[in-house]
């Protein structure tokens, strides 16, 4: 065990210090920063959408407690969908929409001012160009033929458009600023304050006329080829996703980004929406329908194994990395934010966690951070395949507990049971990392951050 410590600390940290140094991704650390008190609210008010104001969810819903139905004086079905109550859970719940659509306009805004500290240009025209590029390509949806508005419409590639568009708004005004002749002319009587945006029209056009086209021929050629992307998804991509192997890189990937300070589950949902997202709905499906054997490819177990919701089981990892540091660190300061942020992980908000503690760019957990998952997925799809724990059937929403969610999607006990397991062994893999990181912070005379 000390060579493997020896190792970690001189060898593995070290080389991956290298790449957490690089200054691009400093600027996407910077940028979710600045973004950190939105994330918490809309969070919150997901929370707090579901536990209490969803008129069809666990407290509301007439599958629930029925608590919607007791206010609307005893309503149910059509009656109680027809009531003011209903019409302003869902306004509601619209309003969380647009909070995230938000969230991903001051992303863009704020990614592209801050690499427009290092290309050089004006940062607010970077910003609102940047801007204008995303909303030209997401508001594309409303001229596509069904089916591909579910790509190029749907939340799945708009966390990817959003860093798309701020890093080619941040270049290209860097370079075209560099040109005289673009500048725009103007009288030299004019305040100095409205004299520089104006010289900048043209550079500001081009840069727009840039990203409708490109938002006009990536989305048409993508339209024209749809059928054959809707023939790969069904026999190749669908069949495939269902392996270990695919599993296992889906989590890596996830979670790799997610240590870059990227959004890990939201820059590759495609994957998600278009794999195991129709797996988990057949599995609800087929549970509604009391169907007793609807098997997958394989045989290996009644339904699919690889949902959605399985995946949540890799996400218990985050909280086992907190229980880690509570036990296991020497460092108050890590500790103290941990208990800070402790409740916020109960409920699975964990971003603010992944920068204040920090986990984001942090060398000395980047192993354990792509390991817990990879085993957590390795530990649930042996025992769905063996039979121990049901197939993932309902899919819960993003904020409920582990182990609570545990239950909720596979309909038994032995869900619970599984993310106690995963979050048992998690601490463990943990649990050596937070240790060579106390020796790293003894090392630095106590200046250390790492967990």
């Amino acid at each position: 065990m000390e060579q493997f410590f020896d190792w970690v600390e001189c060898s593995f940290v070290p080389w991956a210090g290298r790449f957490s140094g690089n200054k691009y991704m400093a600027a996407i650390r910077d940028t979710f920063y600045r973004l950190i008190p939105f994330i918490i609210v809309l969070y919150v008010f997901r929370i707090v959408q579901w536990a209490a104001l969803d008129p069809e969810g666990p407290v509301m819903g007439e599958n629930g407690m029925g608590l919607g139905a007791a206010i609307t004086g005893g309503l149910y079905g059509e009656e109680y969908r027809a009531t003011a109550f209903y019409r302003f859970a869902h306004l509601f719940s619209e309003a969380i929409g647009f909070s995230y659509i938000l969230l991903l306009m001051f992303l863009t805004m704020t990614l592209a001012i801050q690499l427009t500290k290092i290309w050089g240009g004006d940062k607010s025209l970077a910003a609102f160009c940047a801007l204008g590029g995303f909303l030209m390509f997401t508001q594309m949806e409303a001229e596509f033929v069904s089916g591909a508005s579910e790509v190029l419409g749907h939340p799945p590639i708009r966390v990817p458009s959003a860093f798309l568009f701020a890093i080619l708004s941040a270049r290209i005004l860097s370079w075209l600023d560099r040109l005289p002749r673009l500048r725009l002319r103007v009288p030299p009587d004019l305040p100095e304050k409205l004299a520089e945006p104006l010289e900048r029209c043209v550079p500001a056009a081009m840069t727009l006329v840039l990203f409708l086209l490109f938002s006009i021929v990536t989305t048409r050629l993508f339209v024209a080829s749809y059928a054959e992307f809707d023939y790969f998804i069904r026999t190749v991509f669908r069949p495939a996703s269902q392996t270990l192997i695919f599993a296992l890189l889906y989590q890596g990937m996830t979670w790799f980004l997610w240590w870059c300070g990227l959004f890990g589950d939201s820059f590759i949902e495609i994957f998600r929406d278009f794999a195991y997202w129709p797996a988990q709905l057949a599995n609800q499906a087929a549970a509604a329908a009391s169907a007793s054997a609807f098997t997958m490819g394989g045989g290996q177990s009644e339904g699919y194994v690889f949902t959605s919701e399985f995946f949540r089981t890799a996400d218990v990892h985050v909280l086992a990395l907190a229980a880690a540091v509570l036990v296991f660190s020497a460092n108050r300061r890590l500790r103290g934010v941990t208990w800070f942020m402790l409740p916020f992980l109960v409920f699975n908000i964990s971003v603010p966690y992944f920068f204040c503690l920090p986990v984001v760019l942090n060398p000395s957990i980047l192993l354990p951070f792509l390991v817990a998952p990879m085993a957590n997925t390795v530990v649930a799809w042996a025992a769905i395949s063996w039979g121990v724990v049901p197939v993932f059937q309902f899919a819960t929403a993003g904020t409920v507990p582990v182990v609570l969610s545990g239950v909720l999607g596979t309909g038994s006990l032995m869900g619970g049971v599984l993310h106690v397991v995963v979050f048992i062994l998690d601490v463990f893999i943990y649990a050596p990392f937070v240790i060579v990181s106390n020796r790293i912070d003894a090392a630095h005379g106590g200046k250390e951050d790492a967990p």
